[in-house]
């Protein structure tokens, strides 16, 4: 088997796995959440057939198959991850939420996607966040979630931003971080954290071009407001996200002009994550 997963990297996430979805109490990440669930509603649902399948990959406690699979109760899903300290809290939410007969859950390395999932199974396969950034041979894991995909099908991902992590290190005092982010299209954003990839939309969208995967939407989000160091931890907020959000109509105005930003292209280099949708031609 190969593998694209550090012992460091499943060391980090056994340590975050049972406070991971305290992430829902940020401010900061609430409001990404809201934007990316908005980003789908717009770019990626509207065309899921009805009986839709997806795979969630590396979908950890299963945050964002939940979402989809409580929206959607037409759509099954596969939610495939290496954590069994994460697919934990992924089986119990099904549990919880009455879709445990429509969610299969999968152990397995990303880079060895293509022996546990048959060809042309997914109608939508998603990816969000850290997760293609701690991939070893990312083009090769893009390869196997189109040949996953159905004629018709969709990928939708969110990535970290390379420009973004080089801003971030800098706000924070990681010059060498920044750096590395610059030079070496990789950094980390907290001490703790593994080294992981950073993406360019031109880097990404080239990627998937070539692999068969025209890109139909590529923008990126928030846009408006930065996270700070609190924001890479589970607990709090950083100080200049507790002023710009100082109180609820302020957070309201905020996402709002977020909501009327999303989805322009030239926005792509500027978000703190990157959204990429991509299509597979029938």
């Amino acid at each position: 088997m190969t593998t694209s997963y550090s012992d460091e990297v499943t060391a980090y996430f056994k340590v975050k796995a049972d406070g991971y979805d305290r992430v829902d109490e940020q401010v900061y990440w609430r409001l990404s959440d809201e934007l990316l669930w908005e980003a789908l509603l717009r770019y990626v649902l509207p065309s899921v057939p009805v009986g839709a399948t997806m795979l969630d990959a590396g979908g950890g406690t299963g945050r964002w198959t939940d979402r989809l699979l409580r929206h959607r109760p037409d759509m099954t899903g596969v939610l495939y991850d290496l954590s069994p300290d994460m697919t934990r809290h992924a089986r119990a939410k099904s549990v919880e939420h009455g879709y445990a007969d429509r969610l299969t859950v999968r152990q397995g390395d990303l880079a060895d996607l293509s022996e546990h999932v048959d060809d042309g199974q997914f109608d939508l396969i998603i990816s969000f966040h850290n997760v293609l950034g701690f991939v070893t041979d990312v083009p090769s894991v893009l390869r196997q979630f189109a040949n996953a995909l159905k004629p018709g099908g969709q990928t939708a991902l969110v990535v970290p931003n390379r420009y973004h992590a080089v801003y971030f290190n800098v706000l924070t005092g990681a010059l060498n971080e920044a750096e590395r982010a610059a030079v070496a299209h990789s950094t980390r954003f907290a001490p703790e954290m593994p080294v992981m990839k950073v993406f360019t939309p031109t880097q990404l969208t080239g990627t998937l071009n070539e692999i068969g995967l025209p890109v139909t939407t590529s923008t990126g989000f928030p846009v408006a407001v930065y996270p700070g160091f609190q924001e890479t931890q589970l607990d709090g907020s950083s100080g200049v996200v507790k002023a710009v959000f100082a109180d609820d109509a302020v957070y309201a105005q905020i996402k709002s002009l977020e909501l009327r930003l999303l989805g322009e292209p030239g926005l792509a280099e500027r978000g703190n994550n990157l959204f990429v949708v991509a299509g597979k031609p029938r």
